[in-house]
């Protein structure tokens, strides 16, 4: 584990995730992963000896978890196009201790085939951002604007990104908000990457889905596995058992 430099506490956190078993560190008023990170990253599942990219991965929070899942990768790599936040990501993977599984890349997703073949992952994980630049008002704080909404890159850009990096058979794993969920679908489709599996968020139970978790597989057949609703909260307002146990560690 690396030693931090306490001129770097002033201006950041470090946020203990899974008991403290994994430590994050984040800008106090920079961009900071929020609860979809995390449940994309409990969604995701590995074989082992499998490549895997993160497009848009910020802190590095999702190769994080993966990384904790210890299901024996191969590599996981993390994309990121702001410079601050990819060194973040760097900072995140070596307290972590996982130098020798995840490399975090500073460039633009759009330009990933000149650094990049075709083909050459098992597994894309994405947690883009959700809202079109004319979608309403844009955060000012600029990190928070780019992770957030379209402004470096669109949902048509990932996706097209990660048909071109997965391999035949290859699956991707995304979180979107519910109410943009066909969006989602019709792009994953106009790409041949088949949504195979999808899972609805929903804060509490008994309320309209927030967000929608989606399995689709490259060049994969027609028809979806459609599983249990998940809520984030229970009636009493308190972590629902599944989010609980999440937290705990057990992924």
């Amino acid at each position: 584990m690396g030693n931090l430099s306490l001129s770097h506490l002033t201006k950041e956190t470090i946020d203990p995730l899974f008991g403290g078993e994994i430590k994050v560190i984040q800008e106090k008023d920079g961009y900071r992963f929020s609860i979809d990170a995390l449940l994309l990253g409990g969604f995701t599942w590995l074989r082992k000896g499998e490549r895997v990219i993160d497009l848009g991965t910020g802190v590095g929070i999702i190769p994080l978890i993966l990384g904790k899942k210890g299901v024996g990768a191969q590599e996981i790599v993390g994309v990121e196009i702001q410079q601050k936040l990819s060194e973040l990501a760097r900072r995140n993977v070596h307290i972590n201790g996982f130098d020798d599984l995840i490399t975090i890349y500073h460039g633009d997703i759009r330009t990933l085939k000149s650094n990049f073949s075709a083909s050459s992952f098992d597994v894309a994980v994405t947690n883009p951002p959700y809202y079109r630049v004319a979608g309403g008002r844009i955060n000012p704080h600029n990190q928070k604007a780019i992770a957030r909404h379209e402004v470096e890159c669109t949902i048509d850009d990932i996706l097209g990104a990660a048909r071109y990096l997965l391999r035949e058979g290859g699956r991707i794993f995304a979180i979107f908000p519910a109410n943009r969920s066909i969006t989602l679908f019709n792009c994953l489709r106009a790409v041949s990457l088949e949504p195979k599996r999808l899972r609805w968020v929903h804060s509490r139970p008994g309320e309209g889905a927030r967000f929608v978790l989606v399995e689709a597989y490259k060049a994969g057949g027609e028809g979806v596995e459609v599983l249990s609703p998940l809520s984030i909260y229970s009636d009493q307002g308190t972590y629902s058992k599944e989010l609980e146990h999440f937290y705990s560690g057990q992924l």
